[in-house]
């Protein structure tokens, strides 16, 4: 999910890089001296301040989009301890209780240590070794 954002990230930049040299093409040719009797269409000038429009609101949206980013891998901290917290309440219940433990299956162990590792990723920065290998940060 990180790497999507961070891919229409680039892709906004490389855009709002394309508007600043649209932009400074219509302010050469309007300088150049462009005939008066243009439709709302056709005039650089209107087309100028409906560039500085877009841009203000792509701005506006990567701020949204940052704040998404951190309400999501604040999101995710939390799921991740609440789940964490549980798995090892039903461990000590089962241990109360005396009942004997199963232990997990390779599809389930798998799916904790994924969990933990994104949790390590979005908290502590470098993934451990004991993270399954394509989930680390190289």
């Amino acid at each position: 999910m990180e790497a999507a954002v961070n891919t229409l990230e680039a892709m906004f930049q490389v855009a709002e890089s394309d508007l600043d040299c649209i932009q400074s093409m219509l302010e050469f040719e309007t300088m150049k001296g462009v005939p008066g009797e243009l439709s709302q269409e056709e005039n650089p000038l209107a087309l100028v301040q409906q560039l500085s429009i877009m841009k203000s609101r792509y701005k506006m949206l990567c701020e949204r989009l940052d704040k998404i980013s951190a309400e999501q891998q604040e999101s995710m901290r939390s799921i991740s301890a609440t789940l964490n917290k549980t798995l090892r309440l039903v461990q000590k219940i089962q241990q109360h209780a005396g009942i004997e433990t199963l232990p997990l299956s390779e599809e389930q162990q798998l799916a904790m240590q994924q969990l933990r590792c994104q949790a390590l990723k979005k908290t502590d920065g470098p993934v451990k070794q004991n993270c399954p290998k394509e989930h680390q940060i190289h």
